[in-house]
């Protein structure tokens, strides 16, 4: 490389350029180093959303307002919303990728004629909504720190039903899978089941900053699916090996664990108080239980910000199924409303996108 060519890279590298666009995703740092370019993270959450279909309303036809469900991604702050996906089915459940530039996601479009409604597959698409790939059955997926594999729940038998008729509800025989992607792509590999469990539906796995755990829930399945009082929050090693660690104990259901990006606690949703859900926090060994909200609706689906001083959650602010995102502080302070009508608004999965 001659000295023009430097001082045309240097320059290129050193100037910002600021587009608009749908496909724009994010300010994009450009910095002069070896010759590489580097981008800058800015703080995303991936979420569900029907606000481009104003006429679906899940009071009067909760089917109709799932199949209007579309992925989405918004800044931390709830500005600049864009829409990923667009079809005819369900899709739910995003989950950024450690370096942000892929989502793993539950779409119903494959089930074939006479499964359950919501019978999901798991998919992977760029953060810009091309590429949405098939991967395997399963739900509710959870990226390696290293973006190489994903845990999710799903049917050990592979004929499992499911067992309520809400988004990514567990099987009958429901087990924590891994799977590498790029493996499973370039050659076909098989999931590896880490809990095998018969006598337990286990579900909602999350996995630690570390790479080391994995936090999962797991109940019985004698238990009352839309009650499971005997739901507890477990950690497990990622690779299967060891028994699993019970965090929670007590005879009041828990669900949707997430690790804080220091490893340090679990948000978790716990039914403190009353029939619904609030949003609760403990330490990674499950002490130092606090619960966050105290309410009368669902607090659902928690995700930490990638600096690990708020969550995001969803809740419901009208009739059946009428969700919006709420953000608080880790302490249970500052709570405020960030989505609005028109549309529901859940299943939020906070991360970073370059």
């Amino acid at each position: 490389m001659n000295r023009r060519e430097e001082i045309e890279n240097a320059t290129r590298a050193a100037v910002i350029i600021g587009v608009t666009g749908a496909g724009l995703l994010g300010a994009c740092a450009q910095s002069w180093n070896r010759g590489e370019t580097q981008a800058t993270l800015r703080s995303t959450i991936a979420f569900v959303s029907t606000r481009h279909d104003s006429t679906a309303d899940p009071t009067s036809n909760p089917q109709r307002a799932l199949l209007a469900a579309e992925i989405y991604l918004m800044n931390g702050d709830g500005t600049n919303p864009r829409r990923l996906t667009e079809n005819t089915d369900f899709d739910g459940f995003p989950a950024l990728s450690p370096d942000g530039r892929r989502i793993v996601f539950d779409s119903n479009r494959l089930r074939t004629a006479g499964e359950a409604f919501n019978t999901s597959n798991l998919f992977v698409m760029s953060t810009d909504g091309t590429g949405q790939t098939p991967l395997v059955r399963g739900s509710s997926a959870t990226w390696s720190p290293d973006g190489k594999r994903i845990a999710f729940h799903a049917s050990a038998s592979g004929t499992g039903q499911p067992i309520k008729p809400d988004p990514g509800a567990a099987t009958n025989d429901n087990d924590i899978f891994v799977l590498n992607v790029s493996d499973f792509l370039q050659n076909g590999a098989s999931r590896k089941n880490i809990t095998n469990s018969p006598n337990v539906i286990d579900d909602d796995p999350d996995w630690s900053p570390n790479g080391q755990k994995i936090v999962f829930t797991a109940h019985s399945v004698t238990d009352d699916p839309t009650n499971s009082a005997t739901a507890e929050i477990h950690s497990i090693n990622s690779d299967g090996t060891g028994k699993p660690d019970r965090l929670t104990i007590n005879s009041e259901e828990e669900r949707a664990p997430a690790w804080s990006p220091d490893g340090k606690r679990i948000v978790f949703c716990c039914r403190r108080g009353g029939p619904d859900f609030e949003i609760c926090v403990m330490n990674a060994d499950g002490t130092g239980q606090t619960q966050l909200t105290d309410n009368s609706v669902p607090d659902l689906t928690p995700s930490w910000s990638p600096d690990g001083k708020r969550i995001v959650f969803h809740r419901r602010v009208g009739g059946r199924g009428q969700f919006q995102l709420f953000l608080l502080n880790a302490d249970g302070t500052g709570e405020v409303q960030l989505t609005f009508p028109p549309g529901l608004n859940a299943f939020p999965n906070w991360g970073e996108v370059p």
